[in-house]
């Protein structure tokens, strides 16, 4: 009988040392015959027709003669993630494509059902010391957000020993909010346990070493250090390793976002929706094993969780980057404004689930809201008003004034300013707008609602409408007359005479 390994090495003979069939035969050891006839067949022998050579043998059926191959790959697919592994189908169809298998798909349905039944793990019950242990793991779930579908990604943890569940939705797995969803449940579990289990994710793991062994992140590190718990992974594809998290994922998902919930925020589905349904849960679910509730154990397991430090973790991604001539940073593919004087100066980002937070020499600089649509730009006013001072003409078209903090009535305000006194009217305004660090944007408003009113277009008047209004000086208008001189009444001032000054200039010229 020839193999395919021998069928290889004659026509490598052949075609590739040039030898002829002779030579060929000569240095395999095989006959001329053998030669001729695998190179007229031109394709390697397969598994059937090495069979065949056989005789004085009962030939076995086609699912006998398959059979090892099936065990072979049921077994391989116990080390490969279960989304990945054979099907019957599969398995069907790879006998029939490289093994000429003649047999029906019936059959191997049936015996790949039957062989993974015989290599089944025994499962063994296992039972958590109070204040242990506790597992985590990402979900996804799609909801209606402010009237368009979004998918968003439930953090979800549970004590291990009273099955005290938490559920928090966010809207990507970044680093930020994996350590924000520790924050959170450890403040809702009211302590923490000792140990943590969870999947060798980016976000905690940079690298998966030998055994049980990981180089971790260094925020993750940071997180386990404030909080004092230890962190424990779970086998690369062995999710099964922390099933209690596992099913709590797809619980989630089915009762409490089922139907799709439509909410305005994240913060509506999380504390109108995820939390309601955990405390239910926990109510009305008992653990196993036991005739108690989860609420019920989990006021137990309380008592012997570690206690939460007096503050809470920072949990953000930061990172360093320069600040650009138009005074922004740039973070996740957004632009966010900082005051100009930091122009071209590096400076730290901090970024959260929530808000940006730009920190210079320690002291924090810049403070946005997150915004997550890519390639956008935030700029707040009060970053440009300095240099709106020096360039008071940029102030109608600067993209700063149009940003949603600023009021339109301010910017209805700035065009009447600048249509009664032009330039000077721009810097006026510009002036006024800097009074909003010490009084705010509200009484602004108020203030140029009142000179509209009044008729007032220059700084120096709102300047005394702001004092007024802020208690800073008496509104003259309401001084009783009976503290007025007696013969202010009386008090006229004269008219300039031109022809005065008329005399003067003729008569220095006549010097």
């Amino acid at each position: 009988m020839i193999t395919v390994a021998q069928f290889h090495l004659i026509k490598h003979c052949i075609e590739r040392e040039g030898l002829s069939q002779r030579e060929t035969a000569q240095k395999l050891g095989i006959s001329r015959n053998t030669v001729k006839k695998h190179l007229q067949a031109e394709k390697p022998p397969t598994t059937m027709e090495r069979k065949r050579v056989y005789s004085g043998r009962k030939p076995r059926s086609e699912t006998e003669r398959v059979l090892p191959l099936i065990d072979e790959w049921l077994k391989a697919d116990q080390t490969v993630w279960r989304k990945q592994q054979h099907t019957a189908a599969r398995i069907f169809h790879r006998l029939v494509d490289e093994y000429d298998f003649q047999g029906s798909e019936s059959n191997i349905r049936r015996l790949v059902r039957q062989r993974k039944g015989l290599l089944q793990d025994v499962y063994i019950p296992l039972e958590f010391q109070m204040g242990q242990q506790f597992q985590f793991d990402w979900g996804e779930a799609d909801v209606m957000l402010g009237g368009k579908l979004t998918r968003v990604y439930l953090f979800c943890m549970q004590l291990s020993a009273s099955r005290k569940r938490f559920v928090r939705a966010y809207l990507h797995e970044k680093q930020e909010a994996f350590l924000d969803g520790f924050v959170q449940g450890f403040r809702y579990f009211g302590g923490v346990p000792a140990l943590g289990l969870l999947d060798n994710l980016k976000s905690a793991v940079v690298k998966v070493l030998q055994g049980r062994d990981r180089l971790e992140q260094e925020a993750f590190q940071a997180l386990q250090a404030h909080y004092v718990f230890k962190a424990e992974f779970c086998n690369v594809r062995s999710g099964n390793e922390k099933g209690q998290v596992e099913g709590l994922v797809g619980d989630s998902r089915r009762n409490a976002l089922v139907p799709v919930p439509h909410v305005q925020s994240l913060e509506e589905l999380n504390t109108e929706i995820l939390l309601p349904w955990c405390e239910r849960s926990a109510l009305h679910k008992k653990v196993p094993y036991t005739q108690e509730t989860i609420h019920e154990q989990w006021l137990k397991e309380k008592q012997t969780l570690h206690p939460l430090p007096a503050t809470d973790f920072e949990a953000c991604r930061t990172t360093e980057c320069r600040v650009s001539k138009i005074a922004t940073i740039t973070f996740d593919n957004n632009q966010y404004s900082v005051p100009g004087p930091y122009v071209s100066q590096r400076v730290w980002v901090k970024g959260f689930v929530d808000q940006v937070i730009v920190v210079a020499q320690n002291q924090i600089i810049a403070q946005h809201k997150r915004v997550y649509e890519d390639g956008g730009i935030h700029l707040q006013l009060d970053h440009y008003l300095e240099a709106l001072l020096r360039k008071p003409r940029a102030a109608r078209d600067a993209r700063a004034m149009h940003a949603e903090e600023v009021p339109q009535a301010l910017r209805d305000f700035h065009r009447q300013m600048n249509e009664k006194h032009g330039a000077d009217g721009d810097r006026g305004f510009v002036r006024f707008l800097l009074l909003h660090r010490e009084v705010g944007m509200d009484l602004l408003v108020q203030t140029v609602q009142a000179a509209q009113a009044s008729g007032i277009f220059r700084y120096e008047g709102l300047h005394q409408i702001v004092q007024q209004l802020t208690g800073q000086q008496p509104n003259q208008a309401a001084l009783p007359t009976t503290s007025l001189p007696a013969d202010l009444a009386q008090y006229r001032v004269q008219k300039a005479n031109t022809n005065r000054y008329g005399e003067l200039t003729r008569g220095g010229a006549a010097k």
